[in-house]
């Protein structure tokens, strides 16, 4: 009897012990597992720097006797039919130009008083002596119809001589272009400074013509096809925006015609040179 309570009693602690432990096991397996953490973003990598060269803007190069020439032949041929002054032309307003004109072709200066330019050389001194002076044309009865709305109270400038051809140097042959200031028939293309009443009296040249002495060298000679003046600056145009205004009094001649510029170099150039003989700024 006593054997069978104590063989009881061993079952009855197996039997607890498991139920335990599939108590235990319920419990732990029912239990929720700690959360999955998130993944780390792995690292993006930069973009690769892309350096773009920058391209140079370069100016339009300066306009020359050939765009000049054009662009006032364009302003005349509005002028004598009666039709408005082209619009594109108006894109030149604002642009640098470099502009040669010829003197002393047929040799030294005879009259100074009545020459626009020349030159006089002395072969015992070796001195040669350059001159070129500006027109004033603030007095002339056409210039003020011509200047539109633009005030000023001086205008100073040059005629372009021969303003059908291109060709910035003494012509050779027989007939060789003179020096002496064109007649009123023959001023057909000027290229001229509108001073207005404000602005400083001491950018006018008035009387005082742009002239130079230098010394040549022993067995150097004054140039047998005469000099150059060249004038750089920028086109400054008239107040409707236009480069260029004309008048024509006399439909039988051609308009005569002003380019508005204003002069930032004037220089003397012996042709075939780039070099100035002299220069003013």
């Amino acid at each position: 009897m006593a054997e069978q309570n104590i063989r009881l009693r061993i079952l009855s602690h197996l039997i607890a012990a498991a139920a335990g432990s599939a108590l235990t096991f319920a419990l732990v397996s029912g239990a929720p597992g700690p959360e999955p953490q998130p993944r780390a973003p792995e690292p993006q990598q930069a973009a690769p720097k892309v350096n773009v060269p920058k391209i140079p803007v370069t100016p339009p190069p300066p306009l020359d006797r050939a765009a000049l020439l054009s662009v006032a032949a364009a302003a005349a041929d509005a002028t004598a039919s009666g039709s408005a002054l082209p619009g594109s032309s108006a894109a030149l307003v604002g642009r640098s130009f470099i502009l040669r004109m010829p003197f002393g072709c047929r040799g030294e200066m005879t009259d100074d008083a009545k020459s626009w330019a020349g030159w006089v050389f002395n072969p015992k001194s070796r001195a040669l002596r350059l001159s070129a002076r500006t027109t004033d044309l603030a007095e002339a009865d056409w210039v003020t119809p011509l200047a539109g709305e633009m005030k000023f109270d001086a205008v100073e400038g040059f005629w372009i001589q021969r303003p059908w051809t291109r060709a910035d140097q003494c012509v050779r042959g027989e007939k060789l272009m003179s020096d002496a200031m064109p007649t009123p028939g023959d001023q057909r293309l000027a290229i001229a400074q509108f001073f207005s009443p404000e602005s400083p009296r001491n950018l006018r040249r008035g009387d005082r013509p742009y002239a130079s002495t230098i010394k040549l060298e022993e067995g150097e000679m004054p140039s047998p096809e005469g000099y150059q003046i060249q004038l750089e600056g920028r086109i400054t145009g008239f107040p409707d925006g236009q480069p260029v205004h004309c008048i024509q009094q006399d439909s039988t001649l051609m308009p005569r015609c002003v380019i508005a510029a204003e002069f930032e170099r004037v220089a003397f150039i012996a042709p075939g040179k780039e070099e100035p003989l002299v220069e003013w700024r």
